[in-house]
């Protein structure tokens, strides 16, 4: 049975879930954000054979050796979840909250700048070391960068040091870097073939060695949003049947079709 052309121009939705390969169990699929590229990579390496009879050293076999099956993948999204998980680090989710005698560095002078333990800060209120603590004045003695928790020194006067800060931070998330051990994890593509009506098209894989992010553009240039370029390994999946018709890699599903 002959079929019809069939073409394709793909956009579409990729989720991320956790493996535990040791259970062979997999977590609940999570949004991975925008994704701009998401490519699929399979190679086969051939074991060769030339004869040595005939004088021509002519090809007589081309064996598949071995299959292996990667994958690239660009996130145009840094959410913190996925940046932990790209980096091989963790999250730590902070509270809002509040300071009332962070200790500064003693020995300031006038143009020094103090980072404070939080960024994100109001309220900011800093007070010298006397018995009873003297109050340097904002905007004359010292003045706050709030998004970024930092205190530059403007005047250090007669006050007597070290300076004590008092203040409010706002709630944050801290990603490591490099913290953890390599992930598994399955992928999940839902899109839509744009060339043939939008008809569906899904793709499973499912264990996937991500290696760590390629690159981290922290200042960006060109006239796009920085991407985060993933690499990975597509593994076989032992715990599904080795004789089954989809195999033990993943599958990509044509609906309707």
């Amino acid at each position: 049975m002959s079929e019809s052309e069939y073409f394709y121009y793909g956009q579409g939705k990729l989720s991320v879930a956790i493996r535990n390969s040791l259970a062979g169990t997999i977590g609940l699929y999570q949004y991975a954000g925008d994704v701009s590229t998401l490519t699929l990579k399979p190679t086969v390496e051939m074991i060769k054979h030339r004869e040595s009879n005939s004088g021509q050293n002519s090809l007589v076999r081309n064996i598949a050796h071995t299959r292996d099956l990667n994958i690239d993948i660009t996130f145009a999204e840094f959410r913190p979840s996925g940046m932990a998980r790209d980096l091989y680090g963790n999250n730590v989710s902070v509270v809002a909250g509040t300071v009332t005698a962070e200790t500064l560095p003693d020995a300031l002078v006038a143009g020094d700048e103090v980072r404070l333990a939080n960024p994100a800060v109001s309220a900011v209120v800093i007070t010298d070391s006397t018995g009873t603590p003297a109050t340097l004045v904002e905007g004359t003695d010292y003045t706050v960068d709030a998004n970024f928790g930092k205190v530059t020194i403007l005047n250090v006067g007669t006050y007597v040091q070290p300076f004590k800060a008092a203040y409010s931070y706002g709630k944050r998330t801290d990603t490591g870097i490099l913290t953890s051990a390599q992930p598994d994890i399955a992928l999940l593509y839902e899109g839509v073939n744009l060339a043939e009506n939008n008809a569906p098209v899904i793709c499973e894989l499912y264990k996937v060695a991500p290696a760590v992010a390629q690159e981290i553009m922290l200042i960006t240039t060109g006239t796009d949003t920085a991407g985060r370029q993933v690499a990975g390994a597509v593994l076989l999946d032992s715990l599904r049947a080795a004789n089954g018709p989809l195999g033990q890699f993943g599958r990509i599903t044509h609906v309707g079709v």
